[in-house]
């Protein structure tokens, strides 16, 4: 694993208003992130996770502190450079957020279509191959409605990896699944990422799956709790 980190946070705060006022979620959070490793958010509901997780994702606007993503600060990109940071990541989260009118292979060339060096001539055998990996190569050409809730997931996965991104951001992936097909999602996240050497950042409350994870940490009211990182 390589000792330079591609994600730093360092002294992260993050406020929402609340009623006349605000409310701080974060409070001074700093941490590191190594390429390659399985790292699970967990902590109670209201914590921050999918706070943190929005913010490393440049889904939300860093308020106070930073967020440097492969040398890159969050807070002083624009908008093309975050565009640029959003390409390396992967995002997978609980519900999925699949496009219903499109078919599965549709849905995981998604990601593909913002890279401008991409057709869909090109695009269309990445995602036949990855649907293939995580094991619906029989369903490319069904629509969402037509597939159980672990094979939405994978579709959600698949499309989150296809374009072989530096970091995945994974928000509650087996939340709505019983525990053997979640799983099996979760153990799809681990083996394809590790494949390509990606950094997983999982946030979840399932206890079942937290032997895949390199490092646990742990935001309660606001604040980080973080094990070292695994020698490797």
């Amino acid at each position: 694993m390589s000792r330079e980190p591609i994600i730093r946070v360092k002294d992260l705060h993050y406020s929402f208003r609340e009623g006349e006022g605000m409310k701080e979620v974060l409070h001074g959070v700093s941490a590191d992130f190594y390429p390659g490793e399985i790292v699970i958010i967990m902590g109670p509901s209201g914590s921050g996770k999918t706070t943190f997780l929005k913010l490393l994702g440049g889904l939300r606007t860093v308020q106070k502190g930073s967020i440097e993503i492969d040398g890159q600060l969050l807070e002083k990109g624009r908008k093309k450079d975050l565009v640029s940071v959003r390409r390396k990541i992967g995002f997978i989260f609980q519900n999925h957020h699949l496009i219903a009118s499109l078919s599965v292979c549709q849905n995981v060339m998604m990601p593909l279509s913002f890279n401008p060096r991409e057709t869909a001539a090109t695009a269309r055998p990445q995602a036949l191959d990855i649907l293939k990996q995580v094991g619906l190569a029989d369903h490319v050409n069904k629509k969402p409605s037509q597939l159980s809730g672990g094979q939405k997931q994978r579709v959600a996965i698949a499309r989150a990896l296809v374009h072989n991104p530096r970091i995945v951001l994974a928000d509650e992936p087996t939340a709505s699944l019983d525990g053997k097909t979640g799983r099996e999602v979760v153990d799809h996240i681990q083996r394809l990422a590790k494949q390509s050497g990606a950094t997983i950042l999982l946030v979840t409350h399932d206890s079942r799956i937290l032997d895949v994870a390199d490092r646990l940490i742990e935001l309660e009211d606001g604040v980080l709790n973080s094990d070292p990182p695994i020698e490797g």
